[in-house]
């Protein structure tokens, strides 16, 4: 583990800064304790390829959900950091007899006044009712019998019921979970061709499913080997871009026929431009291919112009070709010229973007589980759309909004 200089943040910095990656972690834990004899633990259980262990180890010990272990153990098995600050550590120790003592006298003083108080409560409210009982029947006794004076019905009026969210109209829902065709298990991205068909795959093992406009299932087809499935984005004439832990694959998006590839380039967020280039973005590298995947130009440096501190994470463009890249440490957004000049970055108004996207309209898309934040170029917030389970987002020729939403994927209208 190790504390950031600048912010104090406590982060598990990959072991490869430390150790050969072909050996283990830590060989020998006596020298350890605490918290970081867990995280010792957790790299050697992922060393060794036992993830769901890890998991286990994790949640144990820092007191998280299972989705936010299982992302921070999948940061560490790609040897990518993960901070802890705001985690909560677990731990624990057996009480002494005397503190067992002190408790339960303090538990049998705590039961006899919450039973006396329970009793007293029960007494007053008996009494209570009983009065508005006689009351009320003395009341209705008195009053007259009066023929045929029963109150007319009064007819119900429908009422309109809110939706989570007034600005989305939901259009289409394809997936739900399993493994069998046309469903998903763990899908993170979404991609639309020009003819309207969609394309989308688990995270890890992935296999892409193809569907037709109106959602229904085309295809599904193997891609070329690889750890993780990191983007997908489609072209106007149905070419499918896929990135992973390889490179960056061209294939015919219905069959699956691979058309071309570049090789070890680990990809971390991958975008088309109208005009058919890719951008790609690896570390602090952004790199630009034409649409046959030769490289037109890197930029190396583009995070050091920028001021990140680990790299990018995702990416996307405008209509005018500008680069939105976001920060992989904080969320922020760098924005780009067409030609890689540095221009500015501002707030995604994401702690932990999964998703980037820019509409017709020129407004950027950010995707974070819980909800979507609609901002325009400058930074400001237009909406904060809720969500569930929102990860890759991307939009048709239309203007409509295709979100991943494990397991499904989801189509809005756009209502602003």
């Amino acid at each position: 583990m190790q504390k950031c200089r600048y912010c104090g943040s406590t982060v598990i910095a990959p072991p490869e800064m430390f150790y050969a990656t072909s050996a283990k972690p830590f060989g020998d834990f006596s020298s350890l304790s605490g918290v970081a004899l867990k995280v010792a633990e957790i790299n050697d259980l992922i060393h060794d390829g036992k993830k769901l262990d890890a998991i286990k180890v994790f949640r144990e010990t820092f007191g998280v959900g299972l989705n936010e272990a299982k992302e921070a153990v999948e940061k560490m098995e790609r040897g990518e950091s993960v901070d802890i600050s705001s985690m909560r550590v677990k731990t624990s120790r057996p009480m002494t007899a005397q503190e067992i003592d002190a408790v339960k006298k303090i538990g049998f003083t705590i039961g006899g006044s919450v039973l006396v108080t329970i009793l007293s409560s029960l007494l007053i409210i008996c009494g209570v009712m009983a009065a508005i009982f006689y009351f009320t029947w003395t009341a209705v006794s008195n009053i007259p019998t009066v023929a045929n004076s029963a109150p007319k019905p009064v007819p119900t009026v429908p009422v309109a019921k809110p939706t989570a969210n007034p600005d989305l109209t939901e259009l289409l829902k394809i997936g739900g979970e399993g493994n069998g065709p046309g469903r998903f298990k763990d899908n993170r991205h979404v991609a639309v061709d020009g003819k309207g068909r969609i394309y989308s795959s688990d995270y890890s093992p992935f296999r892409i499913q193809v569907f037709d406009a109106n959602g229904e299932f085309i295809n599904q087809w193997n891609a070329e080997s690889g750890t993780n499935l990191y983007e997908l984005a489609a072209d106007r004439d149905g070419n499918l871009f896929l990135a992973n832990d390889k490179g960056i694959f061209k294939f015919e998006g219905e069959t699956g026929k691979l058309v071309s590839k570049v090789d070890g380039l680990h990809v971390n967020g991958m975008t088309l431009t109208w005009d058919h280039k890719i951008v790609a973005v690896s570390g602090k590298t952004i790199t630009i291919f034409d649409a046959d995947l030769k490289q037109i130009v890197q930029l190396k440096d583009a995070g050091d112009r920028a001021s990140t501190t680990s790299g990018f994470s995702n990416v996307a463009t405008d209509g005018d070709g500008f680069i939105y890249a976001t920060d992989n440490h904080g969320g922020e957004i760098c924005k780009f010229s067409p030609d890689g000049k540095f221009l500015n970055r501002f707030t995604s108004h994401s702690n932990s973007p999964h998703g980037i996207a820019v509409d017709p309209k020129g407004r950027i898309f950010v995707a974070e589980t819980s909800n979507i934040k609609v901002l325009d170029t400058n930074g400001n917030l237009l909406r904060d759309l809720k969500s569930n389970q929102a990860f890759g987002v991307a939009f048709d020729q239309k203007g409509d909004l295709f979100v991943a939403s494990r397991p499904y994927v989801i189509k809005y209208s756009l209502a602003f």
